[in-house]
């Protein structure tokens, strides 16, 4: 759903700030999987379940979860931004 700058300035720029936030923090998260070296996990026959299972949970932890981490505290900054653009942009009109 788009905001109409014309109609609802504040929430307008308050969607911008929170989507900025957000974007900058998965982008860093990105930027820490893509730099960390994280040693492969111990080789192993992949037709077991149990070395499947260990593959895929350091591949989760290695490489998904920075990105993720980054996106999580990069929505809760946008919160924040958020909050203070309505308290800045509300509390004008008052």
């Amino acid at each position: 759903m788009k905001t109409s700058f014309r109609r609802h300035p504040q929430h307008a720029i308050a969607n911008l700030a929170f989507r900025a936030a957000a974007l900058a923090g998965f982008a860093a998260g990105v930027l820490v999987a893509l730099s960390r070296h994280v040693a492969a996990p111990a080789a192993c026959d992949i037709e077991h379940g149990d070395c499947l299972a260990r593959v895929l949970r350091h591949e989760a932890i290695a490489h998904v979860l920075p990105p993720v981490a980054g996106l999580v505290a990069g929505m809760l900054v946008g919160t924040w931004l958020v909050r203070g653009v309505h308290r800045a942009r509300l509390g004008a009109h008052s």
